[in-house]
């Protein structure tokens, strides 16, 4: 299974991977390779020469705008056996489609029910996360998450259906 193609990182549209690094903790040795005035088509080539594969994953994922970091993650996971009736993946698809607060809530409430050690399950909140809703009970004054959480989300996504495959 591919899952850095051209057309993914081609979604990246940062000049360099300053923005991007500020929005997450780079490995010791891909920190040490890594520079900051880097395009990051070029960043996640020289990653990949490095078989620093995990940490070139973590980049898209944290530079992708949400939408396309969440269809990449539902692209990846699709690819996984036995995902085809995932009703979060389902759910995703749906979302993708239509992205509606009730499709956003019922991705968390599917996310939760299976837990943090699936790569659906953080799909699914990676959806709830998304920034279109509050993350807070609905009683409670709005409260948006975090504009990396989309990113560390689909990170741990790719990173479990990888160690799964």
């Amino acid at each position: 299974m591919e899952i850095i193609t051209n057309a993914i990182i081609s979604e990246l549209k940062q000049a360099t991977i300053a923005p991007i690094l500020a929005k997450y903790q780079p490995s010791e040795p891909a920190n040490a390779l890594l520079q900051p005035n880097w395009q990051p088509a070029y960043a996640i080539e020289q990653l990949q020469q490095a078989e620093l594969t995990r940490d070139a994953i973590q980049l898209i994922a944290h530079g992708l705008p949400v939408m396309s970091a969440i269809r990449w993650g539902l692209f990846v996971l699709q690819q996984h056996p036995g995902s085809k009736n995932d009703p979060i993946l389902e759910c995703v698809t749906n979302w993708l489609s239509s992205p509606n607060e009730t499709l956003r809530i019922r991705a968390q409430q599917l996310a939760e029910r299976i837990g943090l050690d699936t790569a659906p399950g953080w799909l699914g909140y990676s959806v709830f996360w998304s920034g279109t809703g509050s993350i807070v009970a609905p009683e409670l004054p709005v409260v948006l998450p975090p504009d990396n959480m989309v990113g560390h989300a689909i990170n741990a996504a790719i990173l479990l259906a990888m160690i799964d495959s």
